[in-house]
């Protein structure tokens, strides 16, 4: 059994360095080719999904229908939704994107210049927006998304030869990395994770040896 992450494929947002969060963004024709790419790489390497969970938000379930090859033809006129999702695909709420509250779909550097030092340079001493996450929300919903995944190990709900592939964001992967290698806040964001990138995460039974590497490092360097 393997366990992958991907990250959702560039949106507009992601290009104009607008924060989206737990914005609904769909995929841009950029994010789309990237995801196509992404298909053929995880298919030459024979990592195709078989069972492909992914954020509640439209970018990242179809990036995941995309790279895992599923038929997404009859969604050309509407986006794809948590709501209308394909049957193939499992919505972890938790794997949804940080919120950055009265922030999203802004352009700090033209808003708010300081924010975006607090944010990213010095995310140990981070205070949110009105409506927005903390860090430690954050980190706590990652903590979530392993030890659901680590349960399903333990109890046997993958089979040996299940290739599990988890869609998200990259505010919540860098969560999740943290919380594999217990790493310090102010380290948060000293690993790029680009649109697309996998990274294979390594969730041990007892925790003891819960570590991760990357297989890709995506596209362009995006938001």
């Amino acid at each position: 059994m393997r366990i992958l992450l991907v990250r959702h494929g560039q949106t507009d947002l992601n290009a104009q360095k607008r924060l989206q969060g737990s914005s609904e963004i769909p995929l841009n024709a950029r994010g789309r080719q990237q995801a196509r790419e992404t298909h053929e790489l995880v298919k030459s390497l024979g990592l195709i999904p078989t069972k492909l969970i992914t954020s509640p938000l439209g970018r990242a379930i179809e990036t995941g229908c995309i790279v895992a090859g599923i038929d997404i033809s009859d969604y050309q006129e509407n986006e794809i939704t948590k709501d209308n999702k394909p049957d193939d695909v499992v919505i972890e709420p938790d794997l949804i994107e940080m919120s950055f509250g009265i922030y999203e779909q802004k352009n700090m550097e033209q808003e708010n210049p300081e924010f975006l030092v607090e944010c990213f340079d010095k995310p140990e001493t981070y205070n949110p927006p009105e409506g927005g996450e903390s860090y430690d929300e954050v980190i706590a919903r990652a903590g979530r998304v392993v030890e659901k995944i680590r349960s399903a190990v333990k109890t046997g709900q993958f089979n040996d030869d299940d290739i599990v592939m988890l869609v998200s964001h990259g505010a919540l992967s860098h969560a999740i990395f943290e919380t594999i290698k217990k790493t310090p806040r102010s380290q948060y964001w000293d690993v790029d994770f680009n649109n697309c990138a996998i990274a294979e995460l390594f969730i041990s039974e007892d925790g003891t040896k819960d570590n991760y590497q990357f297989i890709s490092d995506g596209f362009e360097k995006n938001w």
